[in-house]
């Protein structure tokens, strides 16, 4: 069953450039990149803040089960596993599937499916090797196995989804320390 048969929605993320301001207050949003995505994971402390004075259509803010697609290589895939990102902005180098069925697809398996398995083979298969399009990625076949299947490497999935986000954390965490240790030797700041 190929992308645009899952999902009601297939579009591509907001584009700042080309956004104009209004006189409304400044308001903070978070913006996806490409290294905000580790193990189909939006990791949160990756994400860029920025004070927007536009008006944004809701659509281009990350909601809940969404799964974004970057149109370049590395083609990296996320979702955003928590239910506090509705001010996360989806930028134009990302194409959004909204809406899965859920009668048919996990949504577990799908970004992790396309991210390890079908981008890849689609590409090679069409000789593509440059930007995705949308058409593209509507095109991309998932394979036809039960929801049942799915859902027997979802949880092993989701584990290993988890751990990432540790890792992440803890590698962090780990370049702050580094960087207090460096500085209280040093005797000066450096920002990095």
């Amino acid at each position: 069953m190929k992308i645009k048969e899952v999902f009601e929605e297939i579009f591509t993320g907001y584009n700042m450039t080309n956004a104009t301001g209004n006189n409304k207050e400044p308001k903070n949003v978070f913006l996806i990149q490409k290294e905000s995505i580790q193990y189909t994971n939006i990791i949160k402390n990756k994400l860029v803040e920025k004070k927007i004075t536009t008006d944004i259509k809701n659509k281009y803010f990350m909601q809940d089960r969404d799964i974004i697609i970057s149109l370049k290589k590395p083609y990296k895939v996320g979702t955003y596993r928590f239910c506090d990102a509705n001010n996360v902005v989806i930028p134009n180098n990302f194409i959004i599937l909204r809406g899965i069925n859920r009668d048919l697809y996990s949504f577990i398996f799908v970004p992790n499916y396309l991210e390890k398995i079908g981008i890849n083979k689609f590409a090679k298969e069409n000789n593509i090797t440059g930007e995705l399009t949308v058409e593209n990625i509507k095109n991309i076949e998932l394979p036809d196995i039960s929801k049942e299947t799915q859902m027997k490497i979802s949880e092993l999935i989701n584990n290993i989804n988890d751990r990432s986000l540790i890792y992440s954390n803890i590698l962090e965490n780990d370049d702050k320390i580094i960087k207090y240790a460096l500085n209280e030797i040093i005797g000066e700041e450096n920002d990095r």
